[in-house]
């Protein structure tokens, strides 16, 4: 049973990323505006949204759930995991006084969690110190996946990243780019330079290839496509590293390609 990732949608407009096998369509993050379009993207990419097994949430930031996607997984009766951390924090800036009495809400905390055939392990990323914020290291089988965006620093949470043989990371903005179009919000994420020299440390202290990296989460004003891919493949030859996996940034109002895993 083959495992597959698709990024349906990646930026501060709205962030909602697919994992399924054969047995199990798991979301991670549903921040998609309005009951319509959430019914659509997922109806589109994933079928029935009855069909979700979990919709697994990262944080509190309205890009990445908010209040009309959780009306549409209320209806679809589909279980939210989210932080215990999060979870008062997603009902004082979300619910909009609305009761959410059939929303299944289930938390989790630092111990792993199974949705169908996969295993859950979430980790601290530092982000806007008001808002707890997780990565995810998912495993399947033999296969590793790691999703993480929306975090400022990669230095204390490098080991999760470690022989990943799929990653989804944060490449926000380009610094030419923030100094044009500057926003303070900018500060709590990960700028392309970074996310390079992140890369460069996962290849030199894994033990296999990963197998391709998508990068995510890309600043409409202040990054693109071509600079930020050019800033990873730079920083792999300023380090003398060799890049031999697949790299791609995920569009930021559309879906990625389906990628497989394993």
């Amino acid at each position: 049973m083959p495992l597959h990732f698709r990024s349906l949608r990646s930026s501060s407009h709205g962030n909602c990323l697919a994992l399924w096998t054969d047995r199990t369509r798991v979301v991670i993050d549903c921040g998609l505006g309005s009951m319509r379009k959430t019914r659509q993207i997922l109806t589109e990419h994933l079928g029935s949204p009855a069909d979700i097994d979990a919709v697994v949430i990262s944080h509190a930031h309205t890009d990445h759930i908010s209040y009309y996607p959780l009306r549409v997984l209320e209806d679809e009766g589909i279980t939210i995991r989210i932080s215990e951390d999060c979870l008062e924090q997603l009902r004082q800036k979300h619910f909009n006084g609305y009761g959410f009495g059939s929303l299944r809400i289930r938390t989790f905390s630092d111990r792993s969690f199974r949705v169908g055939d996969l295993t859950f392990k979430a980790f601290r990323l530092p982000h806007n110190p008001y808002y707890p914020t997780y990565g995810f290291v998912i495993k399947y089988k033999k296969k590793k996946v790691v999703i993480a965006t929306d975090f400022n620093r990669w230095q204390d949470c490098l080991e999760h990243f470690i022989d990943a043989d799929f990653l989804f990371v944060e490449s926000n903005h380009d610094l030419e780019l923030l100094r044009r179009y500057y926003n303070p919000n900018s500060e709590f994420h990960l700028p392309n330079p970074e996310t390079g020299k992140l890369l460069c440390s996962v290849k030199t202290n894994s033990g296999h290839a990963c197998g391709a990296v998508m990068l995510g989460h890309l600043s409409l004003i202040r990054n693109e496509t071509d600079i930020a891919l050019g800033e990873i493949r730079n920083s792999f030859e300023s380090s003398g590293v060799e890049l031999d996996f697949g790299l791609w940034a995920a569009p930021r109002l559309e879906a990625s390609e389906a990628v497989g895993i394993a």
